[in-house]
């Protein structure tokens, strides 16, 4: 038998985490584990593929393990560091970065990094030491000059924030996070006219930086120029319409120009960010003190009376600025791995100047990946963790003719020895698998199935007791969608053999795929399963609608009866998970996972709907490591849901 080359596998794997294809590096690696589990780099690698897909907790796990087998790894300190940051847990990264230093004190990354941790927990002078230490080890590192900006801003060094931005930008002129540091110093400074300048270069350098056109609408508005700031506000809410200040700002300019939308813009500021809904009580406020003023003064003079009119009309949003919080602005960049962070600060300040709404921001930034560089542009197309994915558990497993991933090859499948007795008994023709992808999807192969439900239905008028004939048309009969008929061949399969473990098998699976087909015709409400975000109770009238089409009872009795015939199949414990979570038997659900998961270590579905389950039950932490591993053994859906309910 010829030997796998596992170089060659490593390999592929580290350049396919270069051209940003991180769940193919992801495959190769576990290969190469699977063979070599004693060599750290694969762990290595694998963690470092993870961290870009944002799976952070998964990281630090493969890290812990490439650290336990090769205890002088200052790499994997490092990269652990950046995992424990990304996690909050501050002082573990400091650590990590504090023995990666020892292993490794001439690493210009490593004080970098540490830089940022230390800057994060308020231990600024201590960073822009760490920083300057790594400009002295690597003078070309721009990333270390744009954050001691980002830190001498918060000790409102602003020309030394300047001069450090001067820096970055004359080793990196195309730098475009360097002029969105800059210009909020040079705004910081009341040097408009600058910031303006450079927010110009940072959006033509990275049209996507949402941040830059919030701060360019602020200055735009600052210099009289609402109408151009109403067009920033309009961009940066398409990129990102997650920015709160975004929609203060528009609402702000809207109601200087007159123009409808004010109130809904803050009314969706308060939803992102609730410390606008007191901001507003303020405005109104303020709103009200104002109007006051004019009508005492009815009495004035025409010329008086037209003046307070103008500036009762522009005034509006000036008064709303005089109670924000001043600052400067609460930036976001996008640095090596596109991830910027950033922390704000608030003061308790007021400004009494006119202007939209800014606040004073703590700036931070993760530059720098596994070998110390960055990468001029964002690779986004092996980010599947940005994608938008529809959250529901993997389907239940049952016996098909065709499956889906015997074209699309998303993954390996699962080898049954009953299945292949079956296929066996049948001469492979046709051959069965067991999937939980049955491909119903076109003509031709529903074809198939009559004509196969043809044949056997031939060979039962010959013989009316032949089981094989029985078990194979009711398998047919559920590819077709006739699930009555298929549990009635099932009923015959099991009157002739009770020890038939595929018939209880299918008629669970046949009752189940009954309910899934009708609610596919919008015939039936979608029973309870997992509703990530928000616990809905379940309705008396959807549970007895439920009840009448299926008892799960019924179902969940076959599946312990296939059980008990055999313990080792990891369908029946997986399928009576599925089954348990439709009843709302959560906790039953996760034991019947973790029990398909002890027999078959790689069981990605097992992991990943025992991942959701324990995140709808608040265990956030178990839930992300489950669904780690599920998009490790190749369900990439996972890591959307680790980015959006587990960081």
């Amino acid at each position: 038998m010829a030997q796998l080359n596992t170089d060659h596998y490593f390999y592929v794997g580290k350049s396919r985490i270069y051209f940003g294809n991180y769940v193919g590096a992801i495959e190769n690696f576990n290969i190469v584990i699977k063979l070599k589990p004693y060599l750290p780099e694969p762990y290595f690698y694998r963690a470092v593929a993870k961290y870009y897909l944002e799976d952070f907790r998964g990281a630090k796990e493969d890290l812990d393990k490439a650290i336990s087998i090769k205890p002088f790894y200052p790499e994997a300190y490092m990269e652990r560091g950046m995992a424990n940051h990304e996690l909050g847990d501050l002082k573990a990264a400091v650590a990590d970065y504090d023995k990666a230093i020892q292993l490794d004190n001439d690493n210009a990354a490593i004080y970098n990094n540490r830089g940022i941790a230390k800057v994060t927990m308020d231990s600024i002078d201590s960073g822009i030491a760490d920083y300057t230490k790594a400009i002295e080890l690597d003078p070309t590192m721009a990333n270390a000059y744009l954050n001691r900006s980002s830190a001498k801003q918060m000790k409102d060094d602003l020309n030394g924030a300047i001069a450090d931005c001067n820096k970055a930008i004359h080793l990196r002129p195309h730098f475009a996070s360097a002029y969105l540091m800059r210009g909020i110093a040079k705004f910081e400074k009341e040097d408009y006219a600058g910031a303006l300048k450079d927010y110009d270069i940072c959006i033509r350098l990275d049209s996507k930086m949402a941040q830059a056109f919030v701060n360019r609408g602020i200055v735009k508005h600052k210099l009289g120029d609402a109408e151009g700031a109403i067009i920033d506000y309009d961009m940066a809410i398409k990129l990102n319409p997650n920015i709160a200040v975004a929609w203060l700002n528009r609402g702000i300019a809207r109601e200087t120009l007159g123009r409808p939308g004010a109130k809904q813009d803050y009314e969706m500021a308060k939803q992102l960010d609730p410390r606008f809904a007191e901001q507003e009580k303020r405005y109104q406020e303020e709103q009200r003190r104002q109007q006051q003023q004019y009508y005492a003064s009815a009495g004035t003079s025409s010329s008086q009376k037209g003046s307070q009119q103008k500036g009762q009309k522009a005034g509006t949003a000036q008064n709303q600025q005089s109670t924000a919080k001043a600052d400067s602005t609460v930036t976001k960049t996008s640095a090596q791995a596109g991830n910027a962070i950033a922390a704000a600060d608030s003061t308790n300040n007021k400004s009494k100047t006119s202007g939209p709404y800014t606040r004073k921001r703590r700036r931070r930034l993760i530059v720098v990946d596994d070998e110390g560089q960055v990468k001029e542009t964002e690779v986004t197309d092996g980010r599947v963790q940005n994608r938008n994915v529809i959250i529901k558990l993997e389907p239940d497993f049952s016996i098909s003719m065709f499956h889906k991933d015997s074209v699309d090859y998303d993954k390996l499948q699962y080898y049954s020895m009953i299945i292949d007795a079956l296929n066996q008994k049948n001469h492979n023709d046709p051959f069965l698998v067991i999937t939980n992808k049955p491909a119903r999807d076109n003509n031709w192969r529903m074809q198939q199935y009559r004509d196969r439900i043809a044949v056997e239905t031939a060979i039962l008028k010959t013989d009316p007791k032949d089981e094989r004939a029985y078990l194979n048309r009711a398998i047919y009969y559920a590819l077709d969608n006739k699930f009555n008929e298929s549990i009635q061949d099932y009923d015959q399969v099991i009157s002739l053999n009770s020890h038939n473990l595929l018939a209880y098998f299918g008629r669970a699976t046949a009752r189940l795929l009954m309910t899934d087909y009708i609610q596919s015709l919008n015939t039936l409400p979608e029973p309870e399963t997992i509703n990530i975000g928000s616990k809905k109770s379940g309705q008396d009238d959807k549970q007895k609608t439920h009840a009448q089409i299926l008892d799960y009872e019924k179902v969940i009795k076959d599946y312990q009866t296939v059980i008990y015939m055999n313990p080792k199949f990891i369908f029946a414990w997986f399928n009576m998970g599925n089954t348990k979570v439709k009843e709302r038997d959560y906790y039953g659900a996760l034991d019947d996972y973790s029990k398909a998961i002890e027999l078959e270590p790689d069981f990605a579905e097992a992991y990943f709907n025992r991942g959701l389950t324990r995140i709808y039950l608040n265990d956030i932490d178990g839930g992300a490591l489950d669904l780690s591993k599920a998009g490790e053994l190749g369900i990439d859906e996972a890591y959307s849901i680790i980015k959006q309910y587990c960081n």
